[in-house]
């Protein structure tokens, strides 16, 4: 699979009455089986929760938006989404690419 500019697959989640913190584990445990499983064309991810609704956003980068539909058409990822569609109210996500970072270092 040709590998181009890296995107970030930004993903907001409202999770059910009660369940975000079980989402925000079991998200987060998915993340460690990226890392651990070695997903191809996956980069990095950010996995953040709201400090006052029932929401959380998972920012995902891969090395191209082919990479992460490849992973999207994989078992391991139907799988995922069974332990986790209990747990929501809806999801709404996107391609993005970095335009600007600026950091105070």
């Amino acid at each position: 699979m040709k590998s181009t500019k890296p995107v970030v697959w930004i993903n907001v989640f409202t999770a059910k009455p009660g369940k975000l913190d079980e989402l925000v584990a079991t998200q987060a445990e998915e993340l460690l089986n990226f890392k651990n499983k070695g997903v191809h064309g996956w980069i990095s991810s950010r996995w953040h929760r709201s400090v006052d609704t029932n929401k959380a956003i998972m920012m995902t980068t891969f090395e191209s938006i082919e990479f992460h539909k490849s992973w999207l058409e994989k078992t391991d990822f139907s799988e995922h989404f069974n332990k986790i569609k209990h747990l929501i109210e809806g999801a709404e996500g996107g391609y993005y690419t970095l335009v600007e970072k600026i950091e105070n270092s």
